[in-house]
């Protein structure tokens, strides 16, 4: 966190995941496992420079994002998962962006913030998503590639987004691998510990982000930015997992969003 000494655009996330196979089944004789997964999130978006009292100024609207989300996860194969849900948020001062920022500021000493009054306005969030990724093993358990094809949309965002990575290391399939959150359930008990790297990009067209452009059905937040179609990122990383935990670092580069 901070890595480049600055604080900007996407300035925090904190999400909490309860993950759980339905019906207790650990199912070692199918083929198929099942994952549902309920997500409490926090995130907050701030301009460049957080000094500033000026509207014209700021070159990225302050918004806070606070959302609740289900989504059931599939393996058919071992390769292969399908994952959908819905999300339910809010932003504005209910999202408690503009008071996190400003305690924590306060606690540690940082400067204070001083755009919030321009913050993106209250609004309801609902948005239904879907994801499907798939493994292509170029030499087992050493390298792969996995495609991740999604799509979002809702009053809060409208995208769709096509992603590639490739891992070398310690590897394993889809259903029980941390790539996925999937070291629960039939495997997870005789997973070994391991190690990988990964490189990967992506690709999204963005129709709409709530967080940037205000809501969809007014103009009544005093500080919006036009959304750039198209979105590449870009990430190199590292990861470690055992059958208790994992550890992951990620570089990302993203192309200019607004």
């Amino acid at each position: 966190y901070l890595l480049n000494g600055s604080d900007e655009y996407y300035s925090n996330g904190l999400i909490f995941n309860y993950r759980f196979l339905p019906n207790n089944r650990d199912t070692s004789e199918s083929t198929a496992k099942t994952i549902i997964d309920f997500e409490l999130g926090h995130k907050f978006f701030t301009p460049d420079g957080i000094i500033f009292t000026q509207l014209e100024d700021l070159d990225r609207p302050y918004a806070g994002l606070l959302y609740l989300s289900a989504s059931k996860a599939k393996f058919s194969t071992a390769t292969s998962r399908l994952k959908y849900g819905a999300q339910l948020g809010v932003t504005g001062k209910p999202s408690l962006g503009e008071a996190l920022q400003t305690w924590y500021h306060r606690a540690t000493g940082f400067k204070k913030p001083l755009g919030w009054d321009f913050q993106i306005k209250t609004a309801l969030v609902i948005n239904v998503f879907g994801e499907y990724n798939k493994q292509f093993k170029l030499i087992p358990d050493l390298l792969d590639v996995v495609t991740s094809s999604g799509a979002t949309i809702g009053t809060g965002f409208v995208n769709a987004y096509q992603k590639l990575d490739l891992r070398i290391g310690g590897l394993k399939s889809l259903d029980v691998s941390p790539f996925l959150n999937a070291v629960i359930g039939r495997g997870s008990n005789e997973f070994v510990a391991n190690n990988y790297f990964f490189v990967g990009y992506g690709l999204s067209y963005v129709a709409h982000d709530i967080t940037a452009a205000g809501s969809l059905f007014n103009d009544n937040s005093p500080h919006t930015e036009t959304v750039m179609p198209w979105l590449q990122n870009a990430r190199l990383g590292w990861a470690t997992s055992s059958n208790k935990a994992t550890f992951k670092m990620t570089f990302h580069w993203l192309s200019k969003e607004l």
